[in-house]
């Protein structure tokens, strides 16, 4: 497995020669990063990990996958429901989207909530004419 060098220039000489692995490394290639360039994150995974590039875009995905889930997590109005929108909603598939930079994760956390919020609305009117018919 190959290991991803980070210069940090606010730190010491002796800090600028780390290798950065896992997790660590992939947050250092986020930061600051725009949607746009999302896309481009996988070669350089790619590079790190020493994998070729379908497995990178899986480990690109994966990432974003917990990070999705831990925006859930701390949303007020989806925490409590995690477990169903881990069952009923395709994570991944909105964590690709993320991967190929056309959406952010507060975007999927958007959609989520708004998707939360027509199906209760759904079924309150669903409700009401099961009732009458």
């Amino acid at each position: 497995m190959s290991s991803f060098k980070v210069d940090d220039k606010k730190s010491d000489n002796n800090d600028n020669n780390t290798l950065k692995k896992g997790k660590n490394a992939i947050d250092m290639l986020h930061k600051n990063i725009s949607k746009e360039n999302e896309k481009y994150i996988n070669l350089k995974i790619s590079d790190i990990y020493g994998v070729d590039f379908d497995e990178a875009n899986e480990i690109h995905m994966n990432y974003h996958i917990l990070r999705i889930k831990n925006l859930i997590k701390k949303s007020d109005i989806l925490y409590k429901m995690s477990s169903i929108l881990e069952n009923y909603f395709d994570i991944s598939n909105l964590s690709l989207k993320v991967v190929n930079g056309e959406i952010t994760e507060n975007s999927c956390l958007d959609i989520l909530i708004n998707a939360v919020k027509n199906h209760s609305q759904y079924q309150k009117k669903d409700r009401y004419i099961n009732f009458y018919n």
